[in-house]
């Protein structure tokens, strides 16, 4: 009983810490929402909204949904190249859960646990589960960041800043440099030192694994190729559901705009410092859209609205997640009753 009642305070640490960084992400996301509204004024804001064009915003949804399907389908076959053989459309009911709870926790990293959470719950297999889910993450950012510098660098006229296409570029060679990293083991045996220097061997071991896991997809390379041709549609769906959240508001710049600035926006909004990217997904998008002379005010409208769409577009994890907790409780009611 004694060892039961001195184990709680330590249980309950992660908890506790977890409630303070929730807590701490939704005064980063208020503060900055708040910052914004108050330099460019609510009213305006509400105006835009009440002005907007739903036909637009409906076109914005039916390209994000579209764009989730293909996104289900690029972690399918990831999932068959590990040999965990899921049916497609429990894939997609994985997925959509995992996108759906994006939307509310730390940048994307919340939503992929539950990813990983069904797979390995369905497959028995952990490792596996985990190798999939980062890999499609990383596929996912490394090809809209070669979406943004194809077009940057083939319109560069039509951009006023260098430094935008500047940071497009680092961020493209930080993604090369990841992709020869887990394909190449002679590469990564050359970077393992500063590891085994840094970190703990229980820690250094677990990446080790996870390592293996993924420089594995380098075997099926037109699998890989397969993927990353899907990977630039659904990103271009979703840098296409910004241009329509845009034209709902009256916003009608030049759409390369959107496939240079978007996928810098994207990756602000991932960062674990708010909820949802709420907040850091308007700011960025105000700073980088002034480029273009959009003003601020439809800006947050039309990045906000962006965000809408998304939360909308997933609401089927949401009920679907719904619906299985419910048949989880069912089931032990009839424990209970027997």
């Amino acid at each position: 009983m004694n060892k039961k009642k001195s184990d709680r305070p330590a249980r309950s640490r992660p908890a506790i810490r977890q409630h303070i960084f929730s807590i701490v992400k939704f005064f980063v996301s208020a503060g900055l929402i708040l910052w914004l509204l108050q330099r460019i004024g609510i009213q305006n804001v509400g105006k835009q909204i009440s002005h907007a064009n739903w036909l637009w915003i409906l076109a914005s949804i039916l390209t994000f949904s579209s764009s989730n399907l293909l996104g289900a389908f690029q972690w399918y076959l990831l999932l068959r190249i590990k040999g965990i053989r899921l049916s497609f459309w429990q894939v997609v009911s994985y997925y959509h859960v995992g996108l759906f709870f994006n939307n509310f926790l730390i940048g994307y990293v919340g939503g992929d646990a539950f990813r990983i959470y069904d797979v390995q719950r369905s497959s028995g297999d952990t490792m596996n589960a985990f190798s999939t889910v980062l890999f499609d993450r990383f596929v996912g950012f490394f090809t809209l960041t070669m979406l943004a510098l194809i077009v940057s660098l083939v319109w560069i006229k039509s951009l006023a800043s260098l430094v935008t296409i500047l940071t497009i570029v680092v961020i493209f060679v930080g993604w090369i440099f990841g992709i020869l990293f887990f394909l190449k083991e002679n590469i990564a045996r050359k970077m393992s030192w500063l590891l085994t220097h840094l970190l703990p061997p229980f820690i250094t071991d677990k990446l080790r694994d996870i390592y293996l896991e993924i420089s594995r997809f380098r075997h099926n390379k037109k699998m890989l190729l397969r993927i990353f041709a899907i990977s630039l549609a659904v990103q271009s769906l979703r840098v296409c559901t910004h241009i329509l959240t845009a034209r709902s508001v009256g916003v009608h710049v030049n759409a390369i705009y959107f496939f240079v600035f978007v996928p810098i926006i994207a990756m602000a909004a991932s960062l674990p410092i708010s909820l949802g990217g709420i907040g850091v997904r308007e700011q960025s998008g105000v700073t980088l859209f002034a480029q273009a002379g959009v003003p601020s005010t439809a800006v947050v409208v039309f990045e906000f609205l962006a965000y809408l769409v998304g939360v909308v577009a997933t609401i089927p994890g949401g009920i679907i997640f719904a619906l299985r907790k419910e048949k989880f409780h069912a089931r032990a009611d009839k424990k209970e009753l027997v």
